[in-house]
């Protein structure tokens, strides 16, 4: 397989992990009445997992236009 090919399967699989980090029974684990730094924890898992897919899937979107 080559690199682009690879790179491609990689994005696949990121936006399929988001999808699953992002879905009901991993939210339900985070809706707790606690907070850390005054955010509550289920907003700052959202914020969290959603910066990293977005810096995840740029660097690999970034990998697959420079080859």
């Amino acid at each position: 397989m080559d690199a682009l090919a690879k790179t491609r399967t990689s994005l696949v699989l990121g936006g399929i992990v988001v999808f699953l980090l992002l879905n009901y029974p991993l939210l339900q684990i985070f809706n707790l009445d606690t907070t850390i730094w005054g955010v509550p924890l289920l907003v700052l898992y959202l914020h969290v997992v959603w910066l990293a897919a977005i810096a995840a899937l740029y660097a690999l979107g970034r990998r697959l236009t420079s080859q």
